[in-house]
Parts: C-alpha cells; sequence; structure tokens
C-alpha cells in the first residue's frame, strides 16, 4: 500500500532542528539525551519512475568531533525514493547524547536501480572501486536538546543525481530538509511489544533497541495472526513479549505510529518480505504485481506472487482480486517467485470489519465540491470495480473513519481531487477506507506515477456499468 511507502531518503532526528527553528517537546525522564527520529525522504524527478537504494547506516558527529549511530543494518533498509514525493519514510528511532550535531555519514550499499518512465532498468553503481558499499558525508545543523525530541531531515534530491552512462555510476546528493514541508511520514517496523494500554493502543520497542513508540490501532487497522489466520481490529490477540510488524503513519514529535497493519510474527510461520505494487495479472491463484515498493532490492519492475489463493487476507478476499489494484503482500521471495503468506488489498474492508455494502470494493476518482463534516460531495471523474455510477455523477464519499495517504484531512477541500476506496453503502455513497490525494495539499498535481496504471481503462464510462 502508498503508506508502506516506499521513499525518498528524508531523516527525522526527534527534536530542534536548527535550520528550521523548530521546538521540540519533552519526553519522559530527565537526563542528558535527547530522543532522534531518523526518517528519508526525495525531492520530484520526472525522469525516472522508480529509483531504488539501500540504506545499511547512519550516523551523526558533533563539533568535538564525537560520532553516534542513528541506524544500523547490515542487511539495510530498500526504499524506493521516487515514493517519497513530500513524504517521510521513517529509518529509526535512538536516543542519544544531547548535543549539536554538524555531519551525517550515510553507508548506501554500492548499487542503484534506476528504472526509465519507458520502463527501461538500469542497475549501477555509486562508484567503480568494487567495493560493497558506498558513504556519504551531509553538512548540516541538528541540535538535539536533553529531555526532548528532534527531527532530521535528509532529502536525496533526484533532480541533482547525475548518471553517467560511459561509467554506468550515479552520484547522489543529499540535503537536509525542513520536516515542515513533508505531507506525511511513514513507518514499518519490527519490534517487541512492551505492553498493551487499551484495545487500540500498545507499546513497542524497535528491534533496532531504539525508543519505545506507542501505536495507535487506526479505525480501519487490522491485528493479523500468520500462524491462526485471525484477523481482528484492537489489541486482544496481542500481549507483551511479543514479535510485531507495524505498518502506519508516523508522528515524530510523540513518538507514536497510527497503525494500518499490524502483524504478529511466530516461529511457526516465517515471513521475511514485504511488497507493494499494482497487479498486472493473475489467474486466480497466482499473480504478477508492478512493484512500487519492497523490502529488498527488486531484480526486475514486475514480480510474480504465488501461494495468493491459501494466503491469509487481512483487507479483501480473494473473489475481490482483479488486474490494477494496488495490494500489499507479506511472505517471503527466493529471488524468483515470491510466495505470499497475508494480502491486503489497499481500501477493501479490514476482514475484522462488520460493516456490510452493496459493493465491497470501488475505487472512485474526482473533484471534491462540497464538504459537510466528514461527508464530501465528489464529482466522478473515473471508477473502478463498481456499477451504476458515471462519469460526471455526485457521489458522497463518507470520510469518517478513512485513511489518509499522501496528506491528511486537514488537506481536504474544494477543488482538491482525490481517489478514494472502499465499500458502496448505496447507490450513491460509498464509506471511504482510504483516500488519497492526487493534488498536493497547496492544490497543486502531485507526483502520482501510477495514475495510469491504476486509471488505464477508467475512461470508458460504460465500463462494469
Amino acid at each position: 500500500m502508498n503508506r508502506y511507502s516506499l521513499y525518498f531518503l528524508l531523516f527525522t532526528v526527534v527534536g530542534l532542528l536548527s535550520a528550521c527553528g523548530g521546538g521540540g517537546s519533552s519526553s519522559s525522564g530527565q537526563s542528558s539525551d535527547g530522543t532522534v527520529s531518523v526518517l528519508i525522504t526525495d525531492n520530484l524527478t520526472l525522469a525516472y519512475s522508480e529509483v531504488w537504494v539501500n540504506v545499511q547506516s547512519i550516523t551523526a558527529t558533533d563539533a568535538n568531533g564525537q560520532t553516534v549511530v542513528l541506524y544500523e543494518d547490515a542487511t539495510g533498509q530498500v526504499h524506493n525514493l521516487s515514493q517519497l514525493v513530500n513524504i517521510g519514510a521513517l529509518v529509526d528511532a535512538q536516543v542519544i547524547a544531547a548535543g549539536t550535531y554538524t555531519s551525517f555519514d550515510i553507508l548506501l550499499a554500492n548499487d542503484i536501480k534506476l528504472v526509465e518512465t519507458a520502463g527501461t532498468t538500469i542497475n549501477a553503481t555509486f562508484d567503480q572501486t568494487g567495493n560493497p558499499t558506498y558513504t556519504m558525508t551531509i553538512t548540516g545543523s541538528l541540535i538535539v536538546d536533553a529531555n526532548q525530541t528532534t527531527t532530521l531531515v535528509l532529502d536525496f534530491d533526484l533532480q541533482q543525481f547525475t548518471f553517467d552512462v560511459a561509467t554506468n555510476t550515479v552520484t547522489p546528493v543529499v540535503v537536509q530538509a525542513d520536516p515542515n514541508t513533508l505531507n506525511q511520514t511513514n513507518a514499518t517496523i519490527n519490534g517487541q511489544v512492551q505492553s498493551v494500554s487499551s484495545p487500540s493502543q500498545f507499546v513497542m520497542m524497535p528491534a533496532s533497541g531504539g525508543a519505545n513508540i506507542t501505536v495507535d490501532i487506526h479505525a480501519t487497522g487490522a491485528v493479523t495472526n500468520a500462524a491462526t489466520g485471525a484477523v481482528t481490529a484492537d489489541t486482544t490477540a496481542l500481549q507483551a513479549g511479543m514479535q510485531v510488524a507495524v505498518s502506519g503513519t508516523y508522528d515524530a514529535t510523540n513518538l507514536t505510529i497510527t497503525a494500518s497493519g499490524v502483524q504478529i510474527e511466530n516461529s511457526v510461520i516465517s515471513i521475511r518480505h514485504e511488497v507493494e505494487g499494482f497487479v498486472t495479472s493473475f489467474d486466480g491463484s497466482n499473480l504478477t504485481l508492478d512493484i512500487k515498493e519492497a523490502s529488498f532490492l527488486p531484480t526486475n519492475n514486475t514480480i510474480a506472487i504465488a501461494n495468493i489463493s491459501n494466503a491469509i487476507f487481512s483487507a479483501g478476499s480473494l473473489s475481490l482480486v482483479t488486474v490494477g489494484q494496488q495490494i500489499e503482500v507479506k511472505g517471503n521471495w527466493d529471488g524468483a517467485t515470491f510466495t505470499a503468506v497475508i494480502v491486503e488489498i489497499e481500501g477493501a474492508p479490514s476482514n475484522a470489519s462488520s460493516n456490510s455494502y452493496i459493493d465491497e470494493y470501488a475505487e472512485i476518482e474526482g473533484q471534491i465540491t462540497a464538504i459537510n463534516g466528514n461527508a464530501l460531495t465528489l464529482a466522478v471523474q473515473s471508477r473502478e470495480h463498481v456499477a451504476g455510477i458515471n462519469v460526471g455523477d455526485q457521489i458522497t464519499i463518507d470520510s469518517t473513519n478513512s485513511w489518509f495517504e499522501e496528506g491528511g484531512s486537514s488537506c481536504l477541500a474544494a477543488g482538491i481531487i482525490i481517489e478514494a476506496k472502499g465499500g458502496m453503502i448505496d447507490g450513491t455513497t460509498m464509506q471511504a477506507n482510504v483516500i488519497e490525494f492526487e493534488s498536493d495539499c497547496g492544490g497543486s498535481s502531485s507526483n502520482d506515477d501510477d495514475d495510469d496504471e491504476e486509471n488505464d481503462e477508467e475512461d470508458d464510462s460504460s465500463e462494469e456499468s
């Protein structure tokens, strides 16, 4: 799913970013340390539809030459930077010594995958040394105050990347950015449940050993147990000590994640990887996915997904799977085939939901013409997977419990173009589980490379009618 996102490198070091003059918030306890959330982001480029990198470590050095680790993992985190325009991706959250940090070292795997808009894939490196890693140093200013949270934003500025065809090398450019420019920050982290606070909230410690994070389960979220196949809408299946994987949006100031999905890990069923993208073919059991986000560096633009018919659906069902849908799959990748264990159809009702619909799943894009509380009036511009609605119709979108992508509810306004995914309550009203902004919060067009893939057949007003 987009929120699983995919990402430009943006690092949020929770606290005070001196370049932005932002304030911090008090964290629990009194010490000489502050909390740092590391995020990654990217700037817009039209040269490539996908840019894949692997981040293996990030360190910060203060004015006295003392270095602290913000993130470190030999396997690394893979990000598709082209999915991170105005979006931050959480890398880690660490408690470090208070002080002023003036430089940041980023260790990358020495390979980068570029996918041109025409679909051609270029497998390049950052240099010709043959070394497995590549280090770059970024200068900046980050002030970490004791008992405060701070945000460091590192922007992989794709517009300034250069590719040398003769040497097959890419020269990257990364700059420190203002976290206030982000529309949203996404997070996908593994860790251990520390405590369960309520039916909708628990506290987890990241596997990296970083700062504890409070997780709030969204109204459309689901907790999935791969071992039992159970899908619940609350924390009843969770207990302290459990290993979990959490996906959602991240609040660096308060160290919280609003979770769209929680997966209970176990030793019975191994789940090592995840991939998200658009279905390009489906035969009832196996499908092909056009990859947009993945936890590994993909070898091609598309990937074969096996075992769909035996997978657990946390949202939607096997009968709803169709070409053009955006889905997220968790399972295992052997280098040739991805075997599905858990599947989520973005925007489909959670299988923990008890709501009933005349159409369980629909995608409708249009322009907001009026807003009355949580009820949006939408002038339909395109639609899929739903009958009886045509281009030009006015319908109602119920956004009461919607999950927002590329922004938040504050971005809703007359004139804004959105895509809503959810169930049809009646012939003219959708209960939207996901709302994605097709125009930016400020009203400009967003970098949505996937519009054509999702809507190739939508313009025909007679489709599926």
